[in-house]
Protein backbone atom coordinates (compact mmCIF):
# COMPACT_ATOMS: atom_id res chain seq x y z
CA UNK A 1 0.00 0.00 0.00
CA UNK A 2 3.00 2.71 0.85
CA UNK A 3 5.13 1.78 -2.38
CA UNK A 4 1.52 2.52 -4.46
CA UNK A 5 1.17 5.55 -2.49
CA UNK A 6 4.12 6.86 -3.05
CA UNK A 7 4.50 6.30 -6.69
CA UNK A 8 0.99 7.95 -7.02
CA UNK A 9 2.45 10.83 -5.06
CA UNK A 10 6.10 11.62 -7.15
CA UNK A 11 3.64 11.09 -10.23
CA UNK A 12 1.14 14.03 -8.89
CA UNK A 13 3.91 16.44 -8.29
CA UNK A 14 5.60 15.79 -11.43
CA UNK A 15 9.39 15.10 -9.59
CA UNK A 16 11.52 13.00 -12.12
CA UNK A 17 13.94 10.50 -10.26
CA UNK A 18 16.83 10.76 -12.27
CA UNK A 19 18.86 12.37 -10.03
CA UNK A 20 21.95 11.50 -7.89
CA UNK A 21 20.53 9.66 -4.32
CA UNK A 22 22.16 10.74 -1.93
CA UNK A 23 18.89 8.89 0.71
CA UNK A 24 16.15 7.10 -0.26
CA UNK A 25 14.31 5.79 2.53
CA UNK A 26 10.31 5.03 3.26
CA UNK A 27 11.32 2.95 6.41
CA UNK A 28 9.36 -0.19 5.23
CA UNK A 29 11.84 -2.66 5.30
CA UNK A 30 13.47 -2.16 8.56
CA UNK A 31 12.18 -4.24 11.69
CA UNK A 32 9.96 -2.34 14.00
CA UNK A 33 11.14 -1.16 17.31
CA UNK A 34 14.20 0.80 18.07
CA UNK A 35 15.39 2.22 15.10
CA UNK A 36 18.94 1.47 16.33
CA UNK A 37 21.71 1.30 13.83
CA UNK A 38 19.45 -0.05 10.96
CA UNK A 39 20.30 1.01 7.50
CA UNK A 40 22.98 3.00 8.62
CA UNK A 41 21.13 5.40 10.62
CA UNK A 42 23.04 6.88 14.06
CA UNK A 43 21.05 8.53 17.03
CA UNK A 44 21.93 10.68 19.34
CA UNK A 45 20.58 11.91 22.21
CA UNK A 46 17.93 10.34 24.78
CA UNK A 47 17.08 6.53 24.88
CA UNK A 48 17.37 3.83 21.96
CA UNK A 49 13.06 4.09 22.87
CA UNK A 50 13.17 7.47 22.02
CA UNK A 51 13.50 6.62 17.98
CA UNK A 52 11.22 4.07 16.92
CA UNK A 53 10.15 2.56 13.68
CA UNK A 54 6.45 2.22 13.85
CA UNK A 55 3.08 2.04 12.00
CA UNK A 56 1.39 5.68 12.52
CA UNK A 57 -1.02 4.80 10.12
CA UNK A 58 -1.98 2.06 7.20
CA UNK A 59 -1.59 4.52 4.04
CA UNK A 60 2.09 4.85 5.44
CA UNK A 61 3.09 1.60 7.06
CA UNK A 62 6.50 1.80 8.59
CA UNK A 63 7.72 4.98 9.61
CA UNK A 64 10.01 6.55 12.26
CA UNK A 65 8.62 8.42 15.32
CA UNK A 66 10.89 10.34 17.51
CA UNK A 67 10.15 11.63 21.22
CA UNK A 68 11.41 14.53 22.89
CA UNK A 69 12.15 14.80 26.79
CA UNK A 70 10.03 16.23 28.94
CA UNK A 71 12.26 19.45 29.62
CA UNK A 72 14.28 22.32 28.66
CA UNK A 73 17.96 23.29 29.52
CA UNK A 74 19.51 26.42 27.39
CA UNK A 75 22.88 24.48 26.95
CA UNK A 76 23.53 21.35 25.46
CA UNK A 77 19.71 20.40 26.11
CA UNK A 78 19.20 16.47 27.12
CA UNK A 79 16.14 16.85 25.61
CA UNK A 80 16.85 17.12 22.71
CA UNK A 81 16.67 14.17 19.88
CA UNK A 82 18.77 13.90 16.72
CA UNK A 83 18.33 10.53 13.95
CA UNK A 84 20.82 11.39 10.85
CA UNK A 85 22.23 9.76 7.52
CA UNK A 86 25.27 10.60 6.88
CA UNK A 87 26.62 9.35 3.71
CA UNK A 88 29.50 9.37 1.47
CA UNK A 89 27.89 10.73 -1.82
CA UNK A 90 29.62 13.07 -3.46
CA UNK A 91 27.74 15.29 -6.62
CA UNK A 92 29.18 14.57 -10.13
CA UNK A 93 29.93 17.58 -12.04
CA UNK A 94 26.71 18.14 -13.95
CA UNK A 95 24.66 18.10 -10.20
CA UNK A 96 24.62 21.29 -8.86
CA UNK A 97 21.16 21.06 -7.01
CA UNK A 98 20.42 19.48 -3.96
CA UNK A 99 16.49 18.03 -3.44
CA UNK A 100 15.02 16.83 -0.27
CA UNK A 101 11.67 15.75 -0.20
CA UNK A 102 9.77 13.99 3.26
CA UNK A 103 6.50 13.59 5.15
CA UNK A 104 6.47 15.10 8.41
CA UNK A 105 3.74 13.84 10.79
CA UNK A 106 3.14 16.72 12.94
CA UNK A 107 1.73 14.09 16.04
CA UNK A 108 -0.23 15.42 18.86
CA UNK A 109 2.10 17.05 20.92
CA UNK A 110 0.92 20.50 22.81
CA UNK A 111 4.56 21.17 24.01
CA UNK A 112 7.54 23.75 23.26
CA UNK A 113 9.77 22.83 20.50
CA UNK A 114 10.63 22.78 16.96
CA UNK A 115 11.35 19.65 14.60
CA UNK A 116 13.76 19.95 12.12
CA UNK A 117 14.02 18.57 9.09
CA UNK A 118 17.63 19.45 7.14
CA UNK A 119 20.38 19.12 4.39
CA UNK A 120 23.53 19.43 6.33
CA UNK A 121 26.93 20.01 5.10
CA UNK A 122 29.92 22.34 4.90
CA UNK A 123 30.73 25.56 3.79
CA UNK A 124 34.56 26.05 3.16
CA UNK A 125 35.49 23.79 6.27
CA UNK A 126 32.58 25.15 8.62
CA UNK A 127 29.60 22.75 9.05
CA UNK A 128 26.21 24.10 8.43
CA UNK A 129 22.44 22.94 8.10
CA UNK A 130 22.21 24.37 4.85
CA UNK A 131 18.33 24.40 4.83
CA UNK A 132 15.10 22.19 5.11
CA UNK A 133 12.08 22.65 7.41
CA UNK A 134 11.05 23.69 10.60
CA UNK A 135 7.36 22.79 12.17
CA UNK A 136 7.16 24.56 15.62
CA UNK A 137 4.83 22.20 18.17
CA UNK A 138 3.46 24.80 19.98
CA UNK A 139 2.01 27.56 16.95
CA UNK A 140 1.93 24.41 14.23
CA UNK A 141 3.79 26.73 11.67
CA UNK A 142 6.03 24.84 9.07
CA UNK A 143 8.80 27.45 7.87
CA UNK A 144 11.33 27.04 5.79
CA UNK A 145 15.19 27.17 7.15
CA UNK A 146 17.93 28.17 5.39
CA UNK A 147 21.89 29.34 5.57
CA UNK A 148 22.94 33.41 4.36
CA UNK A 149 25.46 35.44 5.62
CA UNK A 150 24.65 37.77 8.70
CA UNK A 151 25.66 41.12 8.90
CA UNK A 152 29.23 40.18 10.04
CA UNK A 153 29.59 37.63 6.71
CA UNK A 154 29.34 34.49 9.29
CA UNK A 155 26.70 31.84 7.80
CA UNK A 156 23.39 31.87 9.95
CA UNK A 157 20.66 29.94 9.95
CA UNK A 158 17.08 32.03 9.14
CA UNK A 159 13.72 31.08 9.16
CA UNK A 160 13.12 31.66 5.67
CA UNK A 161 9.26 32.90 6.05
CA UNK A 162 7.85 35.49 8.05
CA UNK A 163 5.66 34.29 10.85
CA UNK A 164 2.94 36.30 9.52
CA UNK A 165 2.66 34.00 6.11
CA UNK A 166 3.80 30.98 7.48
CA UNK A 167 1.18 28.18 6.99
CA UNK A 168 -0.63 26.41 9.96
CA UNK A 169 -0.95 22.54 9.82
CA UNK A 170 -3.10 21.10 12.99
CA UNK A 171 -2.18 17.94 15.06
CA UNK A 172 -1.78 14.44 13.34
CA UNK A 173 -1.23 15.86 10.14
CA UNK A 174 1.09 14.43 7.45
CA UNK A 175 2.91 17.42 5.58
CA UNK A 176 4.87 16.88 2.05
CA UNK A 177 7.36 19.08 1.92
CA UNK A 178 10.25 20.27 -0.39
CA UNK A 179 13.84 21.70 -0.33
CA UNK A 180 15.95 22.59 -3.06
CA UNK A 181 19.13 24.40 -2.84
CA UNK A 182 21.49 25.60 -5.77
CA UNK A 183 25.48 25.57 -4.95
CA UNK A 184 25.95 27.71 -8.21
CA UNK A 185 23.84 30.71 -7.42
CA UNK A 186 23.02 30.08 -3.82
CA UNK A 187 19.18 29.94 -4.49
CA UNK A 188 16.81 28.22 -2.65
CA UNK A 189 13.12 27.11 -2.60
CA UNK A 190 10.70 25.75 -0.27
CA UNK A 191 7.50 23.88 -0.52
CA UNK A 192 4.63 22.68 1.06
CA UNK A 193 1.00 21.89 0.40
CA UNK A 194 -0.47 24.84 -1.11
CA UNK A 195 2.57 26.95 -1.33
CA UNK A 196 5.69 27.49 -1.43
CA UNK A 197 8.76 30.64 -1.13
CA UNK A 198 12.21 31.08 -3.05
CA UNK A 199 14.96 32.78 -2.14
CA UNK A 200 17.32 33.72 -5.52
CA UNK A 201 18.86 37.66 -5.37
CA UNK A 202 19.06 37.48 -1.60
CA UNK A 203 22.86 39.42 -1.54
CA UNK A 204 23.19 37.28 1.45
CA UNK A 205 23.00 34.17 0.10
CA UNK A 206 25.95 31.46 -0.04
CA UNK A 207 27.31 30.21 -2.70
CA UNK A 208 29.06 26.56 -2.86
CA UNK A 209 27.69 24.79 -0.06
CA UNK A 210 28.50 21.35 -0.15
CA UNK A 211 25.24 19.24 0.90
CA UNK A 212 26.21 15.64 2.32
CA UNK A 213 23.69 14.11 5.11
CA UNK A 214 20.10 14.28 5.79
CA UNK A 215 19.37 15.28 10.14
CA UNK A 216 15.98 14.98 11.52
CA UNK A 217 15.65 16.60 14.82
CA UNK A 218 13.21 16.94 17.59
CA UNK A 219 14.18 19.49 19.90
CA UNK A 220 12.46 21.30 23.01
CA UNK A 221 11.80 25.10 23.73
CA UNK A 222 12.08 27.06 26.52
CA UNK A 223 9.04 26.44 29.01
CA UNK A 224 8.58 22.28 27.65
CA UNK A 225 7.33 20.17 30.32
CA UNK A 226 5.96 17.68 28.35
CA UNK A 227 7.55 14.67 25.66
CA UNK A 228 7.07 15.82 21.69
CA UNK A 229 6.18 13.21 19.68
CA UNK A 230 6.44 14.10 15.75
CA UNK A 231 7.00 11.78 12.97
CA UNK A 232 8.98 11.12 9.02
CA UNK A 233 8.60 9.21 6.27
CA UNK A 234 9.49 9.29 2.25
CA UNK A 235 12.43 10.71 2.64
CA UNK A 236 14.49 11.74 -0.95
CA UNK A 237 17.40 13.30 -1.30
CA UNK A 238 18.96 13.80 -4.56
CA UNK A 239 21.46 15.68 -6.30
CA UNK A 240 21.04 16.89 -9.81
CA UNK A 241 20.25 19.98 -11.70
CA UNK A 242 17.86 21.75 -14.07
CA UNK A 243 17.29 18.92 -16.37
CA UNK A 244 17.08 16.01 -14.02
CA UNK A 245 15.20 17.63 -11.09
CA UNK A 246 11.69 18.91 -11.15
CA UNK A 247 10.56 21.35 -8.67
CA UNK A 248 6.88 22.45 -8.52
CA UNK A 249 4.95 25.28 -9.48
CA UNK A 250 3.43 26.44 -6.38
CA UNK A 251 1.25 29.67 -5.24
CA UNK A 252 4.96 31.46 -3.41
CA UNK A 253 4.71 34.00 -0.50
CA UNK A 254 8.10 36.32 -0.36
CA UNK A 255 10.45 35.15 1.19
CA UNK A 256 11.35 36.90 4.34
CA UNK A 257 14.50 35.28 6.42
CA UNK A 258 14.67 36.26 9.76
CA UNK A 259 16.75 35.52 12.52
CA UNK A 260 16.21 32.28 14.73
CA UNK A 261 15.78 33.87 18.17
CA UNK A 262 16.67 32.20 21.55
CA UNK A 263 15.94 33.33 25.29
CA UNK A 264 17.85 32.09 28.05
CA UNK A 265 17.72 31.13 31.22
CA UNK A 266 14.35 29.50 31.39
CA UNK A 267 13.16 29.06 34.08
CA UNK A 268 14.86 32.36 35.43
CA UNK A 269 14.55 34.77 38.45
CA UNK A 270 15.89 37.91 37.44
CA UNK A 271 17.36 38.31 34.16
CA UNK A 272 16.13 36.63 30.82
CA UNK A 273 18.77 37.17 27.96
CA UNK A 274 17.81 37.39 24.21
CA UNK A 275 20.21 35.83 21.55
CA UNK A 276 19.64 37.41 17.66
CA UNK A 277 21.43 38.03 15.10
CA UNK A 278 19.26 41.20 14.98
CA UNK A 279 18.58 44.39 16.88
CA UNK A 280 15.70 44.61 19.20
CA UNK A 281 13.60 47.34 18.90
CA UNK A 282 11.01 46.05 21.31
CA UNK A 283 9.82 43.60 23.70
CA UNK A 284 6.34 43.21 25.56
CA UNK A 285 5.58 40.14 28.07
CA UNK A 286 2.27 38.91 28.73
CA UNK A 287 0.85 36.35 31.44
CA UNK A 288 -1.12 33.36 30.09
CA UNK A 289 -4.59 35.29 30.75
CA UNK A 290 -2.89 37.72 28.01
CA UNK A 291 -2.65 40.79 30.61
CA UNK A 292 0.34 42.73 29.68
CA UNK A 293 2.91 43.06 32.30
CA UNK A 294 5.86 45.71 33.10
CA UNK A 295 9.46 44.92 32.47
CA UNK A 296 12.69 46.51 31.83
CA UNK A 297 14.73 46.06 28.46
CA UNK A 298 18.67 46.96 28.86
CA UNK A 299 20.11 46.06 25.37
CA UNK A 300 19.49 42.03 25.50
CA UNK A 301 18.49 41.68 28.93
CA UNK A 302 15.23 41.65 29.94
CA UNK A 303 14.66 42.32 34.04
CA UNK A 304 11.82 40.01 35.31
CA UNK A 305 12.57 40.49 39.06
CA UNK A 306 9.51 42.05 39.64
CA UNK A 307 6.78 39.43 38.31
CA UNK A 308 5.23 37.02 39.75
CA UNK A 309 6.65 33.07 39.76
CA UNK A 310 4.67 31.71 36.71
CA UNK A 311 4.78 31.47 32.97
CA UNK A 312 4.95 34.12 30.41
CA UNK A 313 5.12 35.26 26.83
CA UNK A 314 7.18 37.25 25.33
CA UNK A 315 7.46 39.01 22.06
CA UNK A 316 10.40 40.38 20.74
CA UNK A 317 10.34 42.55 17.72
CA UNK A 318 12.97 42.73 15.42
CA UNK A 319 13.49 44.41 11.77
CA UNK A 320 12.75 41.07 10.67
CA UNK A 321 9.10 40.52 12.84
CA UNK A 322 8.32 39.62 16.01
CA UNK A 323 8.84 36.56 17.31
CA UNK A 324 7.09 34.93 20.60
CA UNK A 325 8.76 32.63 23.23
CA UNK A 326 7.60 31.11 26.34
CA UNK A 327 9.74 31.35 29.57
CA UNK A 328 8.71 30.58 33.33
CA UNK A 329 9.52 32.99 35.99
CA UNK A 330 10.44 31.41 39.30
Amino acid sequence: MKKILSSLLLTSTAMMMFGQVIVSENFSTLTPGNLGTQNSWATSGGAATDYQIATIDAAHGLSLTTTSGNGYVATSNPNNRTAARVTTVVASAANNIVQATADIYTGSSNGAGEYRFVVVGTTGTTTVAIGGFTYNVTTKKLNGLGTFYNASSVPTLYLAVADASAPVFPVNTWVTVSYTYNKTTGAMSWSWPGGGSSVTTDPDQITGMVAKDIYLQNLTATGNTVNNTVGIDNILAQFGNSATLSINDVNTVSANKRSVISIYPNPTSDILNIKTDSKINAVSVFDMTGRKVDVKLNDTQVDVRSLPAGSYLINVETKDGVSTEKFIKK
